[in-house]
């Protein structure tokens, strides 16, 4: 009997002692996460200030040379080229980089749906060409179905014939990359065509739902290649972005059939989408915006890298 009870009180013992564990260890996960939480709003605090420091910069940038085309062509050029690094003297750690690049450099995905619209049909070529360069070029299984679930997420574009303003914005569209390699990774567990996923969508398309031109001057090689039959190593070797475009493409008996004007800007575009990494308490964070033409606009902050 007097067994049973040592064997009974050391069972409790040692209940007691689990329990006890369980809550010192819950209590330092809670510790532990309550510290994440702080560093990361501390880290988010940092990357408002430096988000109201770089737009300040850009525009005071930009606005030196506001007649000066050749001035303003420089500084966008700088910003799309040359990412800039800001580093403290005395701790490695403490580092800011800034990268931008144009944000109108590919074709506008959303015009993937302007078929029906007789008014924009150059730009509805333009867009469905790249894709039927890119399905090819990948070996995409069921094209048709990928194309279908794109259009599905622009959405509204396909009616009356409005215009392409109207057309464009009458629904949101695919704003974002994120939006386009989500249903790139549908359409691959749908059909279970892996080969999508080797597809670059950000270096041959655009995502802002009303822009009308592509800043042509920047256009990545992979894309002018597509447009203008080009070789991709010639395009490799020989393309420098910040160039004119015309100029190359014809040194190099490229095919102007898709060269317009209207729709390849020769002057840099003043929209950009930037993205700033910087060091803060021994990590590393990310944020990116968008300025538009004066305007910085949608703030996401990408949180530790």
């Amino acid at each position: 009997m007097r067994t049973m009870r040592r064997g009974v009180v050391l069972f409790i013992t040692l209940s007691i002692i689990a329990a006890m564990l369980a809550m010192v260890g819950a209590i330092f996960a809670y510790l532990d996460k309550s510290r994440e939480n702080a560093s990361f709003a501390s880290a988010l605090i940092e990357a408002d200030l430096l988000y109201f420091d770089s737009i300040t910069a850009i525009d005071t940038l930009l606005k030196k040379a506001p007649k000066d085309k050749e001035a303003k062509k420089t500084v966008l050029s700088t910003l799309y080229l040359a990412p800039m690094t800001l580093q403290a003297e005395d701790d490695e750690a403490m580092f800011t980089t800034l990268t931008c690049q144009s944000l109108d450099r590919g074709i506008n995905i959303n015009w993937l749906g302007l078929e029906n619209n007789s008014s924009a049909q150059q730009y509805y070529t333009l867009s469905q060409v790249v894709f039927d360069k890119l399905v090819e070029d990948y070996n995409i299984q069921n094209a048709a179905q990928l194309l279908s679930r794109i259009k599905n997420a622009i959405g509204g574009n396909e009616g009356r014939d409005t215009g392409i303003q109207a057309g464009l914005t009458r629904k949101k569209g695919i704003i974002k990359l994120s939006q386009l390699e989500e249903i790139a990774r549908e359409y691959r567990f749908a059909e279970d065509d892996a080969s999508v996923e080797k597809i670059e969508w950000g270096d041959y398309f655009s995502f802002d739902t009303g822009e009308e031109m592509i800043d042509g001057s920047y256009l990545p090689a992979g894309l002018l290649s597509i447009l203008f039959e080009i070789e991709p190593d010639v395009v490799k070797e020989e393309w420098s972005e910040g160039s004119d475009l015309r100029g190359f493409v014809s040194s190099q008996g490229g095919d102007m059939t898709f060269f317009d004007n209207k729709i390849f800007a020769k002057e840099p575009i003043e929209r950009m989408q930037c993205q700033i990494n910087y060091g803060y308490r021994g990590n590393v964070y990310a944020f990116g915006f968008e300025y538009l033409e004066g305007k910085a606009e949608k703030f996401e902050f990408y949180g530790k890298q």
